[in-house]
């Protein structure tokens, strides 16, 4: 699967992923997700919100993407938590209007879904921080949808690359961009020999059918 964006843009926001120790593999010892599932690649992408520098190249790509390729919209949506202070600072860049978007309405108050102003007709562009099955985004495309805005886009800084995400997008007619994928930072990766060439195609074919991965390499 390639790049959802060039290849330059990718291969540097790969390294610093890479760099920033927000990417892990772990091919002969899998992760687990809450979900149960395994998996040899873990993103934790909350550590760039402590690296100046490295944010502040990231937040300029996901603008220079924006304008690329959705058009400067009304109101950035951060999804809860992680793509929420991504879509700050580039509401900040952008100097328009930002909103966040909860897992699921609050249980009290005004029990809002989406926390910030957004007016019915405003064109908005959902902001994830990383993207797996593409399960969030949906459920805030569908919270800002139901207030009356218009969403189409939605885009994040990496994606698994999942078969689900792909299906959810097309689904929700979401136009879905990142700025970098699994592919590129697992290639990187093993060129650093994070591990060794013949488990690149057993991490890469982890997003192919992560449920079952596990017992069909022996985990389970």
């Amino acid at each position: 699967m390639k790049s959802t964006n060039t290849d330059s843009i990718s291969t540097k926001v790969a390294k610093i992923l890479l760099d920033s120790g927000a990417v892990f593999f772990r091919p002969k010892q899998p992760f687990k997700f809450d979900s149960g599932i395994l998996s040899p690649v873990y993103v934790d992408n909350r550590r760039l919100i402590s690296l100046p520098q490295e944010r502040r190249i990231i937040t300029r790509q996901l603008v220079d993407l924006i304008k690329k390729r959705t058009g400067i919209p009304d109101v950035v949506a951060g999804v809860a938590t992680a793509g929420i202070t991504h879509a700050a600072w580039i509401a900040n860049e952008l100097n328009i209007p930002m909103v966040y978007v909860r897992p699921k309405p609050k249980d009290h108050g005004r029990e809002n879904q989406v926390e910030g102003i957004i007016k019915r007709g405003q064109k908005a562009v959902v902001i994830e921080d990383m993207v797996s099955t593409g399960g969030s985004s949906v459920s805030a495309i569908q919270a800002l949808r139901k207030l009356g805005a218009e969403v189409n886009y939605e885009v994040a800084i990496y994606t698994h690359q999942m078969q689900e995400s792909t299906k959810n997008f097309k689904e929700n007619k979401i136009k879905f961009f990142s700025l970098t994928d699994l592919m590129t930072v697992a290639e990187i990766a093993q060129k650093r020999n994070y591990f060794q060439e013949e488990q690149l195609a057993l991490i890469v074919n982890w997003a192919h059918d992560p449920k079952n991965w596990g017992r069909k390499m022996g985990f389970e």
